[in-house]
């Protein structure tokens, strides 16, 4: 019996915000692909502040460090659908947590910002522990800070590699593409 669900963040309740940006502003935004993947791995380890990290995307497009930063912060549009059913699974006595890839003082901002701090029982920030999706460990230290086991989870992430990553460590899993087909494979799994 399922007894928790641990959702990823972005590309999950709003958009994979940097990315949407970079795809949007930056014409030839391929050729610089690898310097941004990089880049993203440093402040998803947390070896790299917010402000670092837009900086390091400001040397690497050309544009203004503090028109990205806006620019980013106007990406950001909470699917509202997807947080009144989790709010609902949370009512219904299950354990809630956000498994999220990201530096802790971007990804814990945007989830305060948009009052959605109260909707996680725990969050988990790859910034915070030092060790990113698809890595086991993450996932392990998510389930320990519920309190369940693998058998009693269930995974949500936008990212194929991270569900499977998550099923191998005995986590059932499901790759989020839309919100009402989200609503419908977990229910029926059994989960409302």
């Amino acid at each position: 019996m399922y007894k928790a669900l641990i959702f990823d963040f972005f590309g999950v309740f709003c958009p994979d915000i940097s990315f949407d940006w970079l795809k949007q502003s930056v014409p030839d935004y391929q050729a610089i692909l690898p310097e941004y993947k990089a880049l993203c791995a440093k402040s998803d380890y947390g070896l790299i502040s917010r402000a670092d990290f837009t900086d390091g995307l400001s040397k690497l497009s050309g544009i203004p460090a503090a028109d990205i930063a806006s620019s980013i912060q106007g990406n950001i549009i909470i699917k509202q659908d997807l947080v009144s059913f989790v709010q609902q699974l949370r009512s219904s006595g299950y354990k809630i947590a956000c498994l999220s890839n990201g530096t802790v003082e971007w990804t814990q901002k945007v989830i305060d910002d948009n009052g959605l701090t109260e909707l996680f029982d725990q969050t988990v920030i790859s910034g915070d522990v030092g060790v990113i999706k698809p890595s086991p460990a993450i996932y392990k230290v998510t389930l320990k800070r519920l309190g369940v086991t693998a058998s009693q989870a269930v995974f949500v992430d936008d990212r194929a590699v991270n569900t499977e990553a998550a099923e191998a460590c005995g986590i059932k899993s499901f790759l989020f593409t839309d919100t009402q087909k989200l609503i419908a494979e977990l229910k029926a799994a059994g989960i409302s």
